[in-house]
C-alpha cells in the first residue's frame, strides 16, 4: 500500500486504534471515481452547452433519447438506477419527516458543525486551490443546503427524482475537479495522494451523517434513536450516488462516527487552506440567511463561529483561529428549541404556524425560487476563470 507522505504519522496513530478501518481510509486517498472519471474524459471534447444538453438528456430524458450519448454515460447512469437491496424505503420516509420537523436544526448543525469540520481536513486543498472562497463558499453552502433537502423531501432519492440527481451531478463536478487538479502542477500526489478522492467523500458523508446527528442532539434537535438511524440510512444510500465504494461505506450511525473518528486521525494537523476555507464558511454563513448589511452581518458571524467552537470543540477550533468568546450559545439554543416544541405541543396552532414558517425558511436557504437545473461543468482549475456552471 503506498501511503500519501502527509498522512504517515496520523496513519500509525489511527492504526494503533483501529487498523482495519485505517487501512481502508488510507487505501482509498490514492482512488478516485472510476465511473464518474470515466463519463469526464469521454465528456472532454465537448463545450459547456453540449455537455448540460448531453447529461440532461441522460438524467431527466426518456431513454429514445439517448442515441449518441457516450457508453461511459450510460453506465454510469445505469448504476445508478440501481437501488441498493439494502435500502428501505420505509426508513426513508422516517428520516424525511425527522428532517422536515428539524429542518433549522439540522441546517445550523451542517454549516456550524460538520462542513467547518470536513474544511478541517486535506478535503480543504483542493478548494482553496481551486478559488472557491468567499462567493464560491455561498454558492457551495447553497447547493448543500439544496442537496440535503431535496435528499430528504419524500421519493427525492428515488432515481430520476431532484435529490438523486442533484447528488450525480456534484459526483461529476467532482471528478471534472479531480480531473483539473490532476493536470495541475499545484496538486502534489506523492504527499497529497488523489484529489477528492473515495477516501474523502467517505469522510464527508459519514461528517454530514453520523457526526452531523451529534451536532443536531447538542443544538436541541429531538430525533428519536431510529429517526437518527434512519436519516444515516439515507445518507449511506446517498454514499452509494456520490461514488463511495460499498465495501468501505458506514453501516449505521456508529459506523459513521466510527469512520469520521479513524479518517481524521488519518488526516495530517489542519494547515492555512483549513483556517481558510473554515472561516469562509461561518463569515459566508450570514448572507445566505439574506443578512447583508455589514454590522448584523458581522454580529451573526460572531454568533455562527462561537455555535461551531462548541459543537466541535476548543482543540480543532483554536487550530482555525476561531476567537475565543467567554458567553456560550449552544446551551441557549438548545434550550430555545426544546422550549418550542414544548409550547407547540400546548398549543397546536402555534405549532402549525412555526411548522409553516420554517418550510418557509427551509425553501428560501435551498433557493428554490433561484435555482435552475444545470449541468454545466467547471471548465478550468481556477474558478475565476472558469465558465459559469
Amino acid at each position: 500500500m503506498k501511503i500519501p507522505s502527509a498522512y504517515a504519522t496520523g496513519y500509525e496513530a489511527a492504526r494503533a486504534r483501529d487498523p482495519r478501518l485505517a487501512e481502508a481510509y488510507i487505501r482509498h486517498t490514492t482512488v478516485g471515481d472510476r465511473l464518474a472519471d470515466a463519463v469526464i474524459r469521454d465528456l472532454g471534447s465537448l463545450s459547456p452547452e453540449e455537455i448540460h444538453e448531453t447529461l440532461a438528456k441522460v438524467l431527466e430524458g426518456p431513454d429514445a433519447s439517448r442515441v449518441g450519448v457516450p457508453d461511459s454515460l450510460l453506465t454510469f447512469v445505469e448504476e445508478a438506477n440501481r437501488i441498493p437491496d439494502w435500502f428501505d424505503r420505509r426508513r426513508a420516509r422516517v428520516a424525511s419527516q425527522a428532517f422536515l420537523r428539524n429542518s433549522d436544526i439540522v441546517l445550523a448543525a451542517l454549516v456550524g458543525g460538520s462542513i467547518v469540520e470536513g474544511f478541517s481536513t486535506l478535503i480543504s486543498k483542493s478548494f482553496r486551490i481551486r478559488g472557491r472562497l468567499v462567493v464560491a463558499a455561498i454558492r457551495r453552502l447553497k447547493h448543500n443546503g439544496m442537496q440535503l433537502v431535496e435528499q430528504y423531501l419524500p421519493r427525492g432519492m428515488e432515481p430520476g427524482g431532484d435529490g438523486w440527481r442533484l447528488t450525480l451531478r456534484a459526483r461529476l463536478v467532482h471528478a471534472q475537479s479531480r480531473h483539473l487538479l490532476n493536470g495541475s502542477d499545484e496538486w502534489d500526489r506523492e504527499r497529497y495522494g488523489t484529489p477528492l478522492s473515495a477516501a474523502h467523500i467517505l469522510l464527508a458523508g459519514a461528517a454530514f451523517s453520523g457526526r452531523l446527528m451529534g451536532h443536531v442532539a447538542a443544538l436541541g434537535g429531538d430525533f428519536t434513536r431510529d429517526e437518527r438511524e434512519a436519516f444515516v440510512h439515507v445518507w449511506r444510500y446517498a454514499g452509494i450516488l456520490f461514488g463511495i465504494p460499498e465495501e468501505i461505506l458506514f453501516r449505521d450511525e456508529a459506523s459513521a462516527v466510527r469512520t469520521f473518528e479513524i479518517g481524521r486521525m488519518c488526516e495530517p494537523p489542519t494547515d492555512h487552506d483549513g483556517i481558510i476555507m473554515a472561516n469562509s464558511v461561518v463569515n459566508s454563513a450570514p448572507i445566505i440567511v439574506g443578512i447583508k448589511a455589514p454590522p448584523e452581518r458581522r454580529k451573526m458571524a460572531r454568533t455562527v463561529t462561537q455555535v461551531s467552537r462548541e459543537l466541535i470543540g476548543d482543540e480543532l477550533a483554536d487550530s482555525l483561529r476561531f476567537p475565543r468568546r467567554r458567553r456560550r450559545v449552544v446551551p441557549w439554543l438548545r434550550f430555545r428549541h426544546r422550549a418550542r416544541r414544548m409550547v407547540g405541543r400546548m398549543l397546536p396552532g402555534l405549532a402549525a404556524k412555526q411548522n409553516q414558517d420554517r418550510f418557509e425558511a427551509l425553501m428560501e436557504f435551498a433557493s428554490f425560487d433561484e435555482f435552475e437545473h444545470s449541468y454545466r461543468l467547471p471548465t478550468a482549475l481556477h474558478d475565476e476563470r472558469s465558465s459559469d456552471w
